[in-house]
């Protein structure tokens, strides 16, 4: 169930991710050496800042929630009015270590993997963009660009915003009313509780940092 449900988060999402990230580096470096004229070397170290603190783990944990909060809120709600929920509790299975733990479990692992994909897609295209052939310097002197806390830093925010928005998806698929017609709302509550979720979260890391 894990492992499923880290490839439908994960896996299916990547190349999306991968493409946004890409265009993202590229945008913020001629934004920043074309408008701006900042140098291409500090363009591309305010780049991997910017990516690995701020942009990346947002990002990649909002595309996450729009494509699968919903889709996992919609599938918890139809095991729960088909009765499915209490068939597993009379047969005297977990919910929770069978249903909701490696949902959530999944959920995290996923945004950490988007974010750390899309961090390394933001550089790649900032560093493709900035220096064109050159590229092979820039990417084999990464270390120039990157700081090792702010890797940190970006897997812990994505892995924080991965488990809130599990949290949220689970508890929108559970705490609807036994109707068929409740499951487009629980979908919809899933995806717009979990978007506000993920920017307050995000707000509350910014006072911390």
């Amino acid at each position: 169930m894990l492992l499923k449900q880290i490839y439908f988060t994960a896996n299916e999402a990547v190349w999306l991710v991968a493409i946004t990230g890409f265009a993202l580096g590229a945008t913020v470096v001629v934004q920043l050496h074309e408008e701006y004229g900042q140098s291409r070397d500090a363009a591309l170290r305010l780049l991997g800042s910017l990516s690995f603190v701020e942009l990346s783990p947002l990002l990649a944990c909002l595309m996450m929630v729009a494509r699968s909060a919903s889709a996992m809120a919609i599938e918890l709600a139809s095991m729960r009015i088909s009765g499915e929920v209490a068939a597993l509790r009379r047969m005297g299975i977990s919910i929770e270590s069978y249903l909701l733990l490696p949902r959530v479990l999944g959920m995290t692992l996923a945004a950490v993997v988007l974010a750390g994909v899309m961090s390394l897609a933001s550089v790649l295209g900032g560093v493709l963009f900035a220096t064109g052939w050159d590229a092979s310097y820039q990417i084999f002197a990464l270390e120039r660009m990157l700081r090792w806390h702010e890797v940190l830093i970006c897997l812990l925010k994505a892995a924080s915003f991965g488990l809130v928005a599990g949290v949220v998806s689970i508890y929108a698929g559970f705490s609807v009313p036994l109707q068929v017609s409740e499951i487009p709302k629980a979908a919809s509550r899933a995806v717009l509780r979990g978007l506000l979720a993920l920017f307050v979260l995000d707000f509350c890391w910014a006072l911390v940092l």
